[in-house]
């Protein structure tokens, strides 16, 4: 008997020997050993193991105990914001037998290609702020800034800023005005420049700004909620915002009740979307450099595609233009889909992309996804769409050559932690953060938050950034009309 427990105890204690006795093996494709990557850097590798478990997780190390990305996988494709500089970082693997493997790949940082993540801002609807956070450039975390969020006005629905981000601005549709703030460099804090908030003709919607942040456009609708009205301002040099001759420029017939607008970064033109005779279309504008008025395209607005089986679609919820103004896109909520053009550079007239409209998997009219915003991840490789009633975040691939998009996943947010109604995305400038505003929790009756993810560079999945539900009762408090921008 004495025996036959020796002999057990002996088997169990090799078997346990065994088990912790494998080692991962890590294989890094990208970046190599001694290269001289620029940033955002990309890293790509895998991890393989005897353990019959297999691997549960792969993590990058920038430096001793400095953890950069961490996901429970065997395969990683991850960009890392690094500043200029040597590193010797560690790409390490661990299986479920307890074995660990590592791989060594020093590089030196040579340049900076896309400006890491700065500030993260986002509406605050009912409380009449603007929330500021802090954003770990290594990680995607948000910390609040110190002011934690600034008076706008009544009802602020969007947000956006100038290139560099030093100025940010706020369309408040309750107060009818846009609020101008200057962005704190060190602290993200928001100072309401000399003025603000300024008036509008009509009900905010959206405000965009020009790429070289001398103009401003918010969109508006009359009293009735009928007629488009477009806001030009002028920047002043302490910020402040003076209109330009001849604003509200109108759109003739164009109209909607919620106006959208989106400016291209070639800056020539700037493109609305609104109603034309009960379909929906985009409008076009030749802006003039110097003074930032608009004169109607010739052929404008552009009908767009309609619902399958209809001769008629909704106006287009959201536009983005490509950061070269080569192409334009508008979520069609309607048939679920993202309509693409090419935009002429030397008239800026819309034609439309081949296969557009791109529809996200299979459209299905009793099934409504409801593309509602959308954003163009920098570097062009992946086009990003928070669909409301689909509880989706859907990744379309960018073909940067064409501008046509590929379907590749919708990726239902009810499964990223239990966030629910994803009714605004925005990537960051770096192309590495996706960013969103929900309801989080089983069945998503919980706290009001603001959502982060990782991109996965190779695939465009999402995986939640550490603390990825970043609480505030006072987002995500009007159905739909919430954004969340990040600056650089």
């Amino acid at each position: 008997m004495f025996l036959r427990k020796t002999c057990w105890f002996l088997l169990l204690s090799s078997s346990s020997i065994l088990a912790s006795a494998s080692t991962p093996t890590v294989t890094v494709t990208s970046p190599g050993s001694g290269s001289s990557p620029g940033s955002p850097v990309n890293y790509i590798a895998s991890a393989s193991t005897t353990c019959a478990g297999g691997i549960t997780s792969m993590r990058i190390y920038t430096g001793p105990g400095v953890i950069g990305y961490t996901i429970h996988a065997n395969k990683l494709n991850s960009n890392l914001n690094l500043k200029k500089g040597s590193y010797s970082t560690v790409v390490q693997a661990w299986d479920k037998c307890g074995g660990v493997g590592k791989k060594t790949v020093n590089i030196t940082v040579s340049k900076i290609n896309l400006s890491p993540p700065k500030f993260l801002y986002a509406t605050e609807y009912t409380a009449g702020k603007i929330a500021g956070y802090k954003v770990n450039p290594l990680t995607g975390s948000l910390t609040p800034t110190t002011q934690g969020a600034a008076w706008a006005h009544w009802g602020p629905v969007d947000i956006a800023s100038d290139y560099w981000g030093n100025h940010l601005y706020a369309a408040n549709l309750g107060s009818h005005d846009v609020s101008a703030y200057i962005i704190n460099r060190t602290s993200g804090n928001l100072s309401q420049v000399s003025g603000s908030p300024f008036s509008l003709a009509g009900t905010a919607a959206r405000v965009a700004v020009h790429p070289s942040g001398k103009f401003v456009y918010v969109t508006s609708t009359d009293a009735k909620g009928g007629n488009v009205g477009i806001n030009a301002f002028a920047v002043q040099s302490n910020g402040s915002l003076k209109p330009v001759p001849g604003t509200p420029f109108g759109a003739g017939e164009f109209s909607d009740d919620q106006f959208r607008a989106a400016v291209t970064a070639t800056t020539k033109y700037l493109y609305v979307s609104g109603k034309l005779k009960g379909s929906g279309a985009i409008g076009a504008f030749i802006i003039d450099q110097t003074s930032g008025a608009l004169t109607p395209l010739p052929g404008s607005p552009f009908l767009v595609p309609p619902i399958p089986g209809f001769n008629f679609n909704y106006p287009p919820t959201d536009l983005a233009a490509d950061p070269k103004g080569q192409y334009l896109y508008a979520t069609l909520d309607g048939s679920d889909a993202v309509a693409g053009y090419a935009i002429d550079p030397n008239t800026g007239a819309l034609n439309a992309l081949p296969g557009s409209p791109y529809y996200e998997g299979t459209y299905n009219p009793n099934l409504p996804n409801s593309p509602w915003r959308l954003s163009i991840a920098p570097g062009l490789k992946f086009v990003y769409v928070a669909d409301l009633e689909g509880e989706n975040y859907t990744a379309f691939k960018l073909n940067a050559s064409t501008g046509v998009l590929t379907y590749v996943q919708s990726i239902n947010a009810l499964f990223l932690k239990g966030s629910c109604d994803p009714d605004t995305v925005n990537v960051d400038p770096s192309g590495t953060f996706l960013y969103g505003l929900g309801r989080t929790k089983f069945v998503c009756q919980g706290s009001n938050a603001i959502l982060g993810y990782s991109i996965n560079q190779g695939n465009g999945n999402l995986i939640l950034v550490p603390g990825a539900q970043f609480a505030n009762t006072d987002v995500f408090t009007n159905y739909a009309q919430e954004k969340v921008l990040v600056t650089r």
